[in-house]
């Protein structure tokens, strides 16, 4: 895999101006300075588009260690003691709070080797555009506490690229099942009434079904909840560009803490759901059985890449609440609290309809 410049490579997020850093600005292709304004473009040589959707075989990675054979470079990374996020970050970027959970880091930073992703899709929403999509959502939620917004201030949003893997393959899948065919009989009850009864006639059934399947989406993150990344779906996975560590200047990106095998392991779960939609279809017939069911699996790739993402961390009352913000849609998902209030003279509310109804009905009116 063709791998670019380390992370800490600091000398190519220098302004060539003033000195001072250069920041990535969301949906270009150039870093700009935060003292003077100067523009500089990213230009990654040797590398094309396709570079970045290149597919890599999945079996020479298994059988020869992924990580071990990845060229490395040592990157500034963090640990949160509380959820175990692992961060990699430029060292002018580090903060005393964890951008996953808000707790407090107080361990020191560390030079370790990490692997380089093999694409990245930079960031596309600026944190105005993303704040705007948080605040709409924001204002759509029912039940949610008056002083909701003071809490969850967009002030509070950082920046961060998440790993995830993603796996094609070409599965044939031979089963053995039972195809179940309904029918109706008609008999006499004990008291003489004519019933109609639904049954069921079972014959054997077997046979391969055959499905490709291409980007299949795995986090490589442990830091958030599987469910919320599953919902900032669909990416748009046709934007990647060859990785450039010049794309995560003035972000932090997360270090992979699922490992290939792993992933793929994941991969196989995901595709399993389509495949038993394939075998009940073939089957056929009312209902159907599936008694075994073994997949082959040919032609499985990979990709390590990084997703960009928003996240809002903050505190109400005594708990911690999450916000994810998919940095090239807009698309938002995460936790919120109720009003307990706003739940109670909601039910009373109700309460009082239900009674007027009732008297209403009792009546005669």
């Amino acid at each position: 895999m063709d791998v670019s410049a380390p992370l800490s490579d600091m000398e190519s997020v220098t302004c060539p101006n003033c000195g001072a850093s250069l920041s990535y600005k969301p949906g270009t292709t150039s870093l700009v300075c935060e003292h003077c304004g100067t523009t500089v473009a990213i230009k990654t040589e040797n590398a094309t588009p396709a570079d970045a959707r290149k597919e890599n075989d999945l079996a020479t990675a298994l059988a020869s260690g992924w990580q071990a054979n990845q060229l490395q470079a040592q990157s500034f990374v963090v640990k949160c003691p509380a959820c175990g996020a692992q961060t990699s970050l430029d060292k002018k970027m580090f903060s005393d709070a964890c951008a996953f959970c808000g707790s407090p880091i107080t361990v020191q930073p560390d030079e370790r080797a990490v692997a380089h992703p093999q694409a990245v899709l930079p960031f596309k929403l600026e944190k105005s555009a993303a704040s705007a999509s948080f605040a709409k959502w924001l204002r759509k939620l029912w039940f949610a506490p008056n002083n909701l917004a003071k809490f969850a201030s967009a002030d509070h949003f950082n920046g961060v690229y998440l790993p995830f893997w993603t796996f094609d393959a070409g599965t044939k899948t031979d089963y053995r099942g039972e195809r179940g065919v309904h029918y109706v009989e008609t008999h006499k009850n004990s008291k003489g009434e004519t019933v109609r009864e639904t049954k069921t006639r079972w014959y054997p059934a077997s046979g391969e079904v055959k499905r490709d399947f291409n980007d299949i989406l795995i986090t490589a993150s442990q830091a958030l909840p599987e469910k919320y990344l599953n919902r900032l779906e669909p990416w748009d996975l046709g934007s990647l560009a060859h990785y450039d560590f010049r794309y995560l200047s003035g972000f932090m990106a997360e270090v992979s803490q699922v490992d290939i095998a792993s992933g793929f392991e994941g991969a196989k779960q995901v595709m399993a759901v389509t495949i038993d939609q394939d075998i009940r279809g073939d089957i056929g017939g009312d209902v159907q059985r599936i008694d075994e069911q073994h997949t082959n699996y040919f032609r499985t790739t990979y990709k390590y890449i990084l997703l960009p993402a928003w996240l809002s961390v903050y505190r109400y009352g005594s708990k911690i609440y999450r916000f994810v913000v998919n940095a090239r849609t807009g698309e938002v998902h995460g936790e919120r609290p109720y009003s307990a209030i706003k739940i109670a003279l909601a039910v009373l509310v109700a309460l009082i309809i239900i009674g007027i109804v009732t008297y209403l009905v009792l009546n005669g009116q």
